[in-house]
């Protein structure tokens, strides 16, 4: 049996955590609805007071699927600009994050295994040459994770009513 292949790896994963990302935004929508309340409170809410609102958390999600698209690819990521106020325009971000990784090419993606990149350390400012599969599967999947998780989080707190499935149902495919 042949080894999995890098877009399979990669691609498919990013867009399940999109879609998973999308279906809690679109639950806060209907949350709000319901309460007769303004969705997009949502968009400033915090889990504590010096951790970054949920509109960071949807771009920076977006942010590492685009640099992971630069990495799979090897050209430079293309950012979007991070200045969303709404609920619909967090979701239109997600959306154009799922069309930047449906254009990639797989065969593009998969020829570009193991080659090397560099992988800057934040916190300390180190560079370090690292394969493609293991900067995304090392830097790029948990930091999106983490801002998944994290936006997942914040609606919770603020009463959206979400559970397990909610997160993961996208990434399960039914």
């Amino acid at each position: 049996m042949a080894g999995l292949q890098l877009y399979d790896t990669i691609v498919p994963t990013l867009l399940k955590g999109l879609a998973s990302l999308d279906h809690v935004l679109a639950k806060a929508e209907e949350y709000a609805k319901g309460k007769n309340q303004d969705v997009n409170a949502f968009v400033s809410a915090r889990l504590i007071e010096d951790q970054l609102p949920l509109s960071f958390q949807v771009q920076n999600a977006s942010k590492a699927a685009q640099v992971a698209v630069g990495r799979l690819t090897g050209t430079e990521p293309t950012f979007f600009e991070s200045n969303e106020k709404t609920v619909d325009d967090l979701r239109k971000r997600v959306q154009k994050t799922i069309d930047s990784l449906k254009a990639i090419d797989a065969k593009t993606v998969n020829a570009r295994a193991g080659v090397k990149v560099d992988l800057l350390v934040p916190w300390s400012g180190e560079t370090h040459q690292v394969s493609v599969e293991q900067a995304v599967l090392t830097h790029n999947f948990p930091n999106f994770y983490f801002h998944l998780t994290t936006a997942y989080s914040i609606l919770r707190a603020k009463g959206v009513p979400l559970g397990k499935r909610d997160f993961i149902a996208s990434f399960l495919g039914f």
